[in-house]
Order: structure tokens, then sequence, then C-alpha cells
């Protein structure tokens, strides 16, 4: 397929798809590993606390531009792209210190906390957890809210909006506005959740229809872990959103990890052999994706598998004893998703 066929396959499955979908997903990097410059300053916002005490996380929504493929290339089929052809203005969440009062740098233990995914929020089993949110959308002037899977909230924390009731609290949280949400993690809490916003549709392009989950496909998702106790301590953890965008400034659809698109341009992740590796997988949106590493097997619900099926909304987690050195991929099975960008590199040394 010559590259100007390529694109068209991809335009044309982002349009069809597009006029009765919205999708959206991203990750964050390893638990070991945060990108350069970052520091391991993470209180207030991801501070330890005792088991049935209260945690505190201030997020914003922010409007920003983001180039999905940084280095303009698809290592795979050699595609060479402009700056302007992937770049969008993209909305996601950010994590700041109490009361706002600045952002917070990235750490192993929340992310990049460059806005897509949002960052990791880590609770424990007993936890109270109030999530203090501010609407800081400058670009679009969106309502926006935060809902979370896999936690326990009445309903005036639970953040998704309803034209039947469309003032409920939290659920479209205006430009300049505040809202704090309240959620208790039960013992069936543990595993790992998305969170994501779930306000009031939006239009995602003059002339469109307005969609459910807009502001998700671009950008507003994140992921909640509950660590399991009883769980053996990871030596690395890797967190992996699955996500699809096209919007009409953007050259052909990608489909992404974590905000980005192909190799060495999404997350690489690394271990060494003999560590033991978590891997977090999560997706959104109307699309079902296909988890798959190169070069390893791991148990999984009683078997040994390579390639998990995702549905919308769903998360995998499991873990493995790193065994087999390598430059690897890692990678969505579908093949029009691999076209799009979602595959990325998983370095193992000895």
């Amino acid at each position: 397929m010559s590259e100007i066929d390529r694109r068209k396959f991809l335009r044309g499955a982002a349009v069809s798809g597009l006029l009765g979908t919205v999708g959206g997903g991203a990750i964050v990097g390893s638990l070991t590993e945060a990108r350069a410059g970052a520091s391991d300053a993470v209180a207030p916002f991801a501070a330890a606390t005792a088991a049935g005490g209260t945690r505190e996380f201030w997020i914003q929504a922010e409007s920003f531009r983001r180039n999905l493929v940084p280095n303009g290339l698809d290592g795979m089929s050699g595609t060479t792209y402009t700056k302007d052809q992937t770049t969008y203005w993209a909305l996601g969440y950010r994590a700041y210190s109490a009361n706002f009062a600045a952002p917070l740098p990235a750490s192993a233990a929340i992310g990049d906390n460059s806005g897509i995914p949002g960052p990791t929020l880590r609770v424990n089993v007993g936890d109270t957890v109030k999530v203090h949110f501010r609407n800081n959308d400058t670009h679009y002037g969106f309502p926006h809210s935060l809902h979370p899977h896999g936690v326990r909230y009445d309903p005036n924390s639970d953040g998704a909006w309803l034209a039947t009731d469309p003032n409920k609290p939290g659920t479209a949280v205006a430009p300049g506005a505040t809202y704090t949400y309240t959620w208790k993690v039960l013992p069936s809490s543990i595993g790992t959740w998305a969170y994501h916003d779930h306000s009031k549709p939006q239009a995602l392009y003059h002339g469109s229809p307005p969609m459910p989950e807009t502001s998700v496909t671009l950008g507003m998702f994140g992921v909640i872990v509950v660590e399991d106790p009883a769980a053996p301590v990871a030596d690395r953890e890797n967190i992996v959103f699955f996500h699809d965008l096209y919007v009409p400034t953007l050259v052909q659809q990608f489909n992404c990890v974590n905000g980005y698109a192909f190799l060495d341009n999404t997350p690489t992740f690394t271990a060494r052999v003999g560590d033991r590796v978590r891997w977090r997988v999560a997706t959104l949106g109307d699309n079902l994706h296909v988890f798959h590493l190169h070069g390893h097997r791991w148990e999984y619900q009683g078997r040994y598998d390579d390639a998990l099926v995702l549905g919308p909304g769903s998360t995998l987690t499991f873990d493995f004893v790193e065994d087999n050195p390598g430059d690897w991929m890692y990678h969505c099975h579908v093949a029009m998703h691999m076209m799009g960008g979602m595959v990325g590199r998983y370095v193992v040394t000895s």
C-alpha cells in the first residue's frame, strides 16, 4: 500500500467510525522510571496514607497543543509526517499540589503529568478519597467532570451528566469552577480502573452532532491503581492506555498509546532479567483492542497467554518475572490499529 493510499485508508476508516463514535485513551510510564529531569517529590498528591485514611488529590482539566508523532516517523512502515499533520488541540487532566498551587513534577508514582493520560491515582483499600477538580479548559470552553470506575461513591460524586438531570452537582463543572468528589475504596476495588470525563455531550467539530465523551476522545482519561496487599511487589510497573483519535486537523486517524503514536513516540518500557514486571492496560471509546507482547507469555485467569482482548472501559492487570532479554514490541493486534500507531517498544537487558 502506498503512503497516499495508506493515509486515504486510515482517513476513510476514521470518518466512517467517528460519525458514530467517540474513543479515548492514554498511558503512564514505568514505575521505576520517570522521564529525564523528573522528580520523585510527589507529596502531598501521592503521599502514602495508612489504610482507612483520607487521601486528597487536586486535578485540573486543561487544553493544550499535542503532537502525536514528535519524531515525525512511523517506525514500522517508514512513513514520515510533518508536525502540522500530527498536532491538535488536546484536553487532559493534570495533578497539582494542594489548593492548585502549582503543577506537580513527573514522578514514578503519578507518571509524566503531561495531561494524557492523566496522573495515576494510587489509593489503598479503606481510603476515603477526595478529588478536588478544577476546569481550566481555556480553548474549547466545555464543561467537564471526573467519573471514576472501581470505587464507591454517592450520586453527587458520580460525575455523569444526563439531559434529564442537567443540574446534578459535579456533572458539568463550568470553566473556572471547582468541585470536590468523594470516593470510598473497598476490598472489591483492588485492581486497575479508568477515570474519565463524563460531562455534557459536545460537538467534536463544527457541524457534527454532540457526542458523549467527546473530551475523552481528546485525552481526558487516566488510571486509578488500588494495590492488592497480597500480591508480590513489582520491580517495574507499566501502564498502557490504548485510545483512538481523529479530528479534522489531523492527516489521518491515529491509534495511540498514552497520547502518542508509533514506535519511539509511544512509551519505551524497560526491564532487567529477574525483574517482576506488572502491566496495567486500559482502554475507552468504542473499539476492541488486543494487547500483545512479543517474546513473552504470562498466566492469566488460569491459562497462559500472550494476547488479551479489551473492550471499551475494561482493563487488564497481570505480571511475570522477566527471563527473556531483547528489544521487543508491544502493540494492539488489530491490524488497522497497528497501522495507526498503536505500537511501542519494550527493552529487556540481562
